[in-house]
């Protein structure tokens, strides 16, 4: 297996993956952001019967993106394992409610995402929402400043009433919403 560039790996969320998808035994997990897999691997390894949706912008994205070929090549095999090239933004439409049992989110995720996940996405998913971020810590890293980026912490208090919310760890941070 190649090195991965992730602070999901840093930080042992393999065992928070591993952990979700042992209590809700998802059938069906959509993911936008892959970048070289590492959340992906997870899920493949941890929900085995579930089909699994995997997004990216891939080259369209300016920055840290995921190479089409290389995913593709890695993940050719499994045949419950779709790779699309899709935005974020303009796939909400393409599911039903209440058909995702697991939304993993990893975008470059900032305020926006968040608030557009909750206010878009929360109707379409059964079971949980997992986006990376949430903390204040993470709130204060340094393309979040240089960007002028929505910080996240204000949405999740903004939606604390509406849907049940928990952040996990400091930094980097995961955020975990459900209806």
């Amino acid at each position: 297996m190649s090195i991965i560039k992730s602070s999901y790996k840093v930080n042992n969320y393999d065992k928070v993956f591993q952990s979700i998808c042992f209590t809700l035994n998802p059938k069906k997990i959509v993911e936008f952001g892959i970048l070289e897999g590492y959340s992906l691997d997870c899920f493949v390894k941890y929900a085995k019967d579930a089909l699994i949706e995997a997004n990216d912008l891939f080259d369209d994205f300016p920055y840290n993106a995921a190479d089409y070929e290389f995913i593709s090549n890695k993940y050719k095999n499994n045949s419950n394992v779709s790779i699309n090239k899709k935005n974020f933004y303009d796939a909400v439409d393409d599911y039903e409610d209440d058909s995702i049992d697991i939304l993993h989110i990893d975008i470059a995720n900032n305020g926006d995402v968040f608030e557009f996940a909750i206010q878009n996405y929360l109707r379409k998913v059964s079971g949980i929402i997992i986006l990376e971020g949430g903390s204040v810590e993470r709130d204060s890293v340094e393309w979040m400043i240089k960007y002028n980026k929505p910080k996240i912490s204000p949405v999740l208090q903004k939606y604390s009433n509406d849907a049940r919310i928990q952040v996990i760890q400091d930094f980097p941070s995961l955020t975990l919403i459900s209806k």
